[in-house]
C-alpha cells in the first residue's frame, strides 16, 4: 500500500493560519509557493525571541517528517533564503504561538 498524498499547501496553509489566529495565535504566510505543490517550510517564533526554522523531510518509512533546519534570527532567514532561492515554489510560514505541534501534525514539541 503506497503512502497518502500530501494535500496542497494550499489548503493547509489557509486552514492552519484560520486554526492559530482562532487561538490568539499568529500566523503570517511569508511566502507563497504553487498552488498544487505541498513543499513547506515552518519558523516558529517564541515570545522569548527565539527563532527556529522547520522543514518536511521524508523519513525512512516513507512518510514525511518536521524537522529543526536552523535555529537563531540570522540563521533562520539564511535558511529560508536559500529555501526559497533553491524551490521558489514552497510556501514559507511564520508561526508567533505557544506549542506549534498543536496545529501541525508530527510537528517536534515545544521544548
Amino acid at each position: 500500500m503506497s503512502a497518502p498524498a500530501e494535500l496542497p499547501a494550499s489548503l493547509v496553509v489557509p486552514a492552519l493560519v484560520r486554526r492559530v489566529f482562532a487561538s490568539g495565535g499568529v500566523a503570517t504566510v511569508l511566502a507563497k509557493g504553487h498552488e498544487g505543490g505541498s513543499a513547506m517550510l515552518l519558523v516558529h517564533r517564541t515570545a522569548r525571541g527565539d527563532s527556529r526554522a522547520y522543514e518536511r523531510v521524508p523519513d525512512v518509512a516513507g512518510g514525511m517528517v518536521w524537522r529543526l533546519a536552523a535555529e537563531g534570527e540570522a540563521a533562520v532567514d539564511r535558511f529560508c533564503a536559500r529555501a526559497r532561492a533553491f524551490d521558489p515554489d514552497l510556501w514559507i510560514v511564520e508561526l508567533a504561538v505557544p506549542d506549534p505541534a498543536r496545529f501541525v501534525a508530527g510537528f517536534p514539541a515545544a521544548g
